[in-house]
Parts: C-alpha cells; sequence; structure tokens
C-alpha cells in the first residue's frame, strides 16, 4: 500500500507533464558581411626570377687496361704491348641554391598572397577507404574524393 501512494503521484502527473509543448527558441538571422579580395591578382605584380646557383665541374673516370702480349713464332720472342688506361670525362653539374620566383609590388613590397595561386589549392584531395570486397576483381581500388577546402 505505501509502494501504491508513491506510485500514485508519478503515474499522475507524467501524462500531465508529457503533453506540455516547448517552443523552439527565435531564430536570429546572421547577415554575413561581403568578402573583400586581400589578394593581388598576377596581371597587377612583377615577377621576379632569382636564377639556381650551381657548383659545376668534370668527372674523369679511369680504367686500368692490361698489357697485350705478342707471341712471334718466327723469332720466339714475346713483345709485351703496354695499352694506356681507358679514361672518360664527363661534365656534371650540381644545384648548390634552386631557382626562387618572387612576385612584387610596383613599390618593391614582397607579395605571397597570389589570388591565382590560392585558387588553385582551395580543393583539397582525401582518399577515400576502400577494401578489397569493394573492387570487381578483388583487387584494392583507390577511390578519391574533392573535399572544398574551408580553411578561409
Amino acid at each position: 500500500m505505501k509502494l501504491f501512494i508513491k506510485i500514485l503521484p508519478v503515474a499522475c502527473l507524467l501524462p500531465i507533464l508529457s503533453a506540455c509543448t516547448t517552443t523552439p527558441p527565435p531564430v536570429e538571422e546572421v547577415v554575413v558581411p561581403p568578402v573583400e579580395q586581400t589578394c593581388y591578382s598576377v596581371a597587377s605584380l612583377k615577377k621576379v626570377v632569382v636564377p639556381a646557383v650551381t657548383k659545376s665541374g668534370y668527372s674523369v673516370t679511369s680504367i686500368e687496361n692490361p698489357p697485350e702480349y705478342i707471341y712471334d713464332e718466327a723469332t720466339g720472342k714475346t713483345t709485351v704491348i703496354q695499352n694506356p688506361p681507358i679514361e672518360r670525362k664527363e661534365p656534371w653539374t650540381k644545384v648548390i641554391e634552386p631557382e626562387r620566383i618572387y612576385y612584387t609590388t610596383e613599390e618593391g613590397e614582397v607579395i605571397t598572397d597570389i589570388c591565382e595561386l590560392n585558387e588553385a589549392t582551395e580543393m583539397v584531395t582525401e582518399p577515400e577507404e576502400t577494401t578489397e570486397a569493394d573492387s570487381e576483381d578483388g583487387k584494392a581500388v583507390a577511390t578519391f574524393r574533392v573535399i572544398p577546402d574551408t580553411s578561409k
């Protein structure tokens, strides 16, 4: 009986409380300000090319050439002919500092924020997961999806 007395108020309040409806809070409209272009166009910039720093030289490869022995049957003497070593000379060039390209304004300010370069890197590819069962012949197949860059 004590249990019934404890459960009775909860059982009566449950239908009353569940019938209440809540109203959602009002939705505020967000006004996005217009985006100002902060990057520079390549057409308005001056391209500066710093040539690569290289070091050149020659590499000489030398291989010992064994002497030739010629036997003369008439005289019974062996003549030794000493051949010069085989040498090969090849030019080489080593890049010490690679070529650098940068853009400047007419005032000489170095610019790194270029619109055309930003647009080229906006789309990022990311591999999706693929298993062997996904492919028809049982071999794994790599599939890619294009994800827009939202870091701006």
